[in-house]
């Protein structure tokens, strides 16, 4: 169960436990890409990324790249509170430059929808625990363009747009 900290843009919860508790977290996720799709301080950011890029009109994959360029290198990996969920907002994200996985894939869905970037997005869920291979620890945002997936996992400075974690035991994907 999740519950909103006034003031906070942040959604403070205990996970229930297994596909049961990802569910949950993959539909929050879902609703704040949502809303942050609408924000304009959302697509203020997104505005601005893309045109200090290299990227030009209508091209999506140079787009997407620009955003996800911006989440992986300017967005600073940190983990939640110990033994506590919580997920932001993307303009909270934005704010504090700062999230875990599920912020920094909340946020790039946002980001690119923002700016009406014509791909479908899903949240992929995955287990890459060795001690824990039936548990989702992890999850990145996938854009389907041209019929194609595109995984967009910012985790690592080394990730580039496409990149896919290769040990995975179990994978599971969402419409984001």
């Amino acid at each position: 169960m999740y519950e909103l900290l006034a003031g906070t843009q942040t959604l403070r919860g205990t996970l229930s436990s297994g596909d049961r508790g990802t569910a949950e977290t993959l539909s929050l996720m879902r609703r704040l890409a949502a809303d942050g799709s609408r924000d304009m301080t959302v697509r203020d950011t997104a505005i601005h990324v893309i045109a200090q890029s290299n990227a030009q009109p209508h091209d999506v994959l140079g787009q997407l790249r620009a955003l996800f360029a911006f989440v992986r290198d300017r967005i600073l990996f940190v983990g939640d509170i110990r033994g506590v969920e919580t997920l932001q907002y993307p303009s909270k994200t934005l704010a504090v430059g700062a999230g875990d996985c599920d912020d920094r894939a909340t946020l790039l869905v946002a980001l690119a929808r923002s700016v009406g970037i014509p791909a479908d997005f899903k949240f992929r869920v995955i287990a890459s625990n060795p001690n824990s291979p039936r548990s989702f620890s992890h999850v990145y945002a996938v854009a389907r363009v041209g019929g194609k997936d595109i995984p967009m996992d910012p985790t690592y400075e080394s990730n580039a747009l496409g990149y896919e974690y290769p040990v995975r035991y179990r994978v599971g994907d969402t419409p984001a």
